[in-house]
């Protein structure tokens, strides 16, 4: 509407200043456009509501039902407030509902107190039975399903808010569990014979009767009950210990001896009795190239593997992890640190003990005895770095043989022989002659042979020039040589 009328303003008064009043013809005037603008709105009004008379009933009926029903609720609630203002028991309403709150919280508590003693008891009464079980198998299995429920239950890795029964019980499973791994490596021990003098071992596969009185299980499934309880190492310890010292030392050390499996038939039992000999043998084999050493070694481990570990993998990489270390270093140190040549002619002939090396370390992979990624190949790489071996144990040598010259230096006739022309040098890199004695010549000769032979090892086309550079060389050039060699 003021937009109307300001438009009137600035029709009537166009040219005039908007701060001069208006005439009394003007107001007239703005006062009949102004009656003539309403009566059209109001005719505009009463033909739209003529033309949309039923949907404006609606409405307005619509609009008086809400009224009449927002005044409805607002007496009920003015009723119930004044109700409960007026009633002392229900002014204790809020009281009520927090003891009800509160019963209900005691009642959650106590379900959850006797659950937990529901658990409590099952988990007593579980170890109770696997205590009491006459087959260790059945034990170790019922240790192994409740390790999750007494070991860190909640996952959490603390123990503070823990019940202290919890604790109480898994003290008493980590009893049984010792108990069990104990009795379980004895059975292994029983089952498992070995000669007091060496160099024979019985393996009965059946059970036998325990020291302590009780009846023992089958090989098989000991080493399956320790596995389950996470205890095969500490099982197989004690027996791969004694078969390294009783079996693989006497195999390994001694040259002339051989190994035998017997298969035997207990009389009225269906388990077999297996026994591996290692006899002295009266032809001289000799290592050559290791290959009937390897054999050898190889005829041990398939024993274990068919006999004690009966081709199960995870009992062989347990007895692998526990033996081959030492395996290694017997074979290295008995046979392998022996075949390294002495001189640089013979390196080419250490390639048949490379070959062999290799064929018995991819023999041990095959049967699973060793990692097939190569890193347990500690044979293989002693046998690749031989010239590293041939290049110490000629430093040692040379050494040995410098000290026993020098040691054995005459005074009283210090030159090379009785002639003195036989002592007479020239010096490399001076023109003039000196006089060397008979220990400074062995020195030089030592130094010659040595770098000859480093110079056949690694650069033969270099021989030839190092004899050369060597023909009066002066003795403050033979310590460095020495070292250098």
């Amino acid at each position: 509407m003021a937009d109307d009328v300001r438009e009137l303003l600035l029709s009537i008064t166009a040219d005039a200043d908007p701060s001069t009043p208006l005439s009394a013809p003007d107001l007239r005037l703005l006062i009949d456009r102004l009656r003539l603008r309403s009566d059209r709105l109001h005719a505009s009004a009463l033909s739209f509501a003529s033309s949309n008379r039923e949907p404006l009933a609606s409405a307005l009926l619509r609009a008086a039902g809400s009224a009449a029903s927002s005044a409805s609720l607002q007496s009920a609630l003015e009723s119930a407030l004044s109700l409960l203002s007026s009633s002392p028991e229900l002014s204790n309403l809020r009281s009520l509902s927090d003891r009800l709150l509160a019963a209900r919280r005691e009642l959650r508590e106590r379900q959850e107190h006797l659950a937990a003693a529901s658990s409590v008891a099952s988990l007593s009464a579980r170890l109770r039975a696997a205590r009491a079980s006459a087959n260790p198998l059945d034990a170790v299995i019922a240790a192994a399903e409740l390790k999750p429920l007494l070991v860190d239950p909640q996952g959490s890795g603390s123990e503070g808010g823990e019940p202290v029964v919890f604790g109480l019980l898994r003290a008493e499973w980590e009893q049984l569990v010792d108990e069990l791994q104990v009795g379980l490596a004895k059975n292994v021990e029983e089952c498992v014979e070995f000669a007091p003098e060496g160099g024979k071992v019985v393996v009965s596969a059946g059970p036998r009767g325990s020291s302590s009185g009780t009846r023992g299980v089958e090989l098989r499934v000991a080493l399956q009950a320790l596995e389950i309880i996470d205890s095969l190492d500490y099982g197989m310890e004690k027996f791969a210990d004694l078969m390294i010292k009783k079996i693989l030392i006497p195999a390994i050390s001694n040259i002339s001896v051989t190994v035998s499996v017997n298969v035997l038939e207990k009389s009225g039992s269906s388990f077999s009795v297996s026994v591996l000999i290692i006899a002295p043998s009266e032809e001289l084999q000799g290592y050559k190239d290791g290959s009937e050493l390897y054999s050898r070694i190889i005829e041990v481990i398939k024993f274990v593997r068919n006999f004690i570990c009966v081709e199960n993998i995870t009992w062989m990489q347990s007895f692998a992890k526990l033996t081959w270390s030492r395996i290694s270093d017997l074979l290295i140190t008995h046979f392998l640190s022996k075949a390294v040549p002495n001189e640089a002619s013979k390196l080419i002939e250490f390639q048949d003990v490379v070959r062999s090396t290799s064929e018995f370390e991819n023999t041990l992979r095959s049967m699973m005895f060793i990692s097939p990624d190569g890193k347990d190949g500690k044979l293989t790489q002693f046998v690749n770095d031989v010239e590293v071996h041939f290049a110490v144990r000629k430093r040692n040598e040379i050494l040995v043989k410098a000290r026993d010259i020098l040691v054995q230096y005459d005074y009283e006739n210090p030159l090379a022989s009785d002639d003195q022309g036989d002592s007479v040098v020239d010096l490399l890199f001076q023109p003039e002659k000196c006089f060397i004695s008979k220990s400074a010549l062995q020195l030089m000769n030592l130094v010659h042979g040595a770098l000859k032979c480093r110079m056949l090892v690694c650069h033969p086309q270099e021989s030839q020039r190092s004899s050369a550079m060597l023909l009066g060389m002066p003795c403050c050039c033979i310590r460095p040589l020495c070292q250098f060699s």
